[in-house]
């Protein structure tokens, strides 16, 4: 046990999940690439959209929420993190979940055991350290991946069922959820990570602000969750509401790319890729607003907003809790522009020019490929040493 507790890897969440997230990245972009264009037959009883968005958001963008979230708590509560031979078989858990959702028999009961099961580790270790800290202001986190834990569930039971409608419908859902997630988190470390990046002083929003963000969100994921099939009329209601959530988040996260933003941050890749990366939020609701295509506003969220972002965030905490100094070099730089560039292909340049949609598929997920294998070929060793500083972690 004492030998786990010290392998390197598993002296912290984010060590093994920011590697794991980043290589499963890669894979699935090739067989979702590959299965559209006809090259790979999909042969699977998954239906094969639901396997694309539940493997993007509870496969790679879970693995690397839990990676981040499960090394925060350390700092923010002063209690130890999971580390050894737990954080290994939490990891084991993902990886056998990921394992049964890409194999073409009936493993999609195995994948759902495992996946609540990485869910409730997750949430129990979390809570334990808040409690004995005290820490009741990360307590939304517990609330947030209880969220997750039943999303999840419903997919799983969308996926067996086999319900594509329900699938789809479960699918944009998660991906608010995520939102939600995000755009909390970012309110908190974005401010702080530009003012330390830059010393300057960033404007904090009011947390009356931060509940009206948040609220929007919550009942646009709400809405996403009615079938709009069951009554024409409340349909109509509901298309004019979330018209103007939209409007109104639209207005919302412009005002805060407007106080966090200082012309400082065009000299730190690290900072100006956050900033552009979370503007992709208020873009896609301005093309839910303008443009009749859904998925592909949706695209500029679960591209941009959510992979992009936490990439961002991946390359910045892999540094600063490894002990090294938070400067991206010009691979990570490459890595951020390329993420950048799949978002705009896929997101814009579909909804602009629809008739080459299967194109732009192709060369974001291509340009995502790049970014991703940058980032290992530069982050690997990385995760895999020891602190330069010679600290645990």
């Amino acid at each position: 046990m004492q030998f786990l507790n010290k392998l390197t890897l598993f002296q912290l969440a984010f060590r093994p999940f920011f590697i794991l997230s980043a290589c499963y990245a890669i894979w699935l972009l090739l067989r979702w690439t590959l299965t559209l264009s006809g090259i790979w037959v999909w042969q699977s009883d998954i239906g094969l959209f639901a396997w694309h968005a539940h493997e993007f958001q509870f496969g790679f963008a879970m693995a690397v929420v839990l990676g981040f979230i499960m090394t925060a708590a350390q700092t923010w509560t002063g209690q130890p993190g999971i580390k050894g031979a737990p954080l290994i078989a939490l990891v084991s858990l993902w990886l056998i979940a990921r394992i049964a959702m890409n194999l073409n028999a009936n493993t999609a009961l195995i994948a759902f055991i495992a996946d609540s099961a990485v869910l409730l580790i997750a949430i129990f270790w979390l809570a334990r350290m808040l409690i004995k800290s005290q820490n009741k202001r990360n307590f939304i986190f517990i609330a947030l991946f209880t969220g997750f834990l039943v999303l999840n569930c419903f997919q799983f039971y969308a996926i067996i069922e086999q319900l594509p409608l329900l699938s789809s419908r479960l699918n944009f859902a998660t991906s608010w959820w995520f939102v939600l997630l995000i755009s909390f988190m970012s309110s908190r470390v974005i401010p702080f990570f530009i003012s330390k990046g830059t010393n300057t002083e960033i404007k904090r929003e009011p947390i009356v602000f931060t509940i009206v963000c948040q609220l929007l969100i919550v009942i646009i994921f709400a809405i996403t969750l009615i079938d709009p099939s069951l009554d024409r009329e409340l349909a109509q209601v509901l298309s004019k509401i979330t018209f103007g959530l939209y409007a109104l988040s639209v207005i919302c996260h412009l005002y805060r790319l407007t106080i966090w933003y200082t012309s400082a941050i065009w000299k730190n890749a690290l900072l100006w890729s956050l900033w552009i990366n979370y503007g992709f939020l208020p873009l896609a609701f301005f093309a839910l607003l303008i443009f009749d295509n859904y998925s592909n506003a949706m695209h500029l969220i679960n591209v941009g907003f959510i992979g992009a972002m936490i990439m961002t965030f991946t390359a910045r905490v892999s540094l600063g809790h490894t002990g090294r100094k938070i400067v991206a070099s010009p691979l990570v730089v490459i890595a951020l522009i390329a993420l950048v560039i799949a978002t705009l292909v896929r997101g814009l340049g579909s909804t602009l020019i629809p008739v080459y949609s299967a194109e732009f598929t192709a060369i974001s997920a291509g340009s995502w490929i790049i970014g991703l294998m940058c980032f290992l070929y530069y982050y690997l060793p990385i995760l895999c040493q020891p602190r330069v500083d010679g600290k645990e972690g």
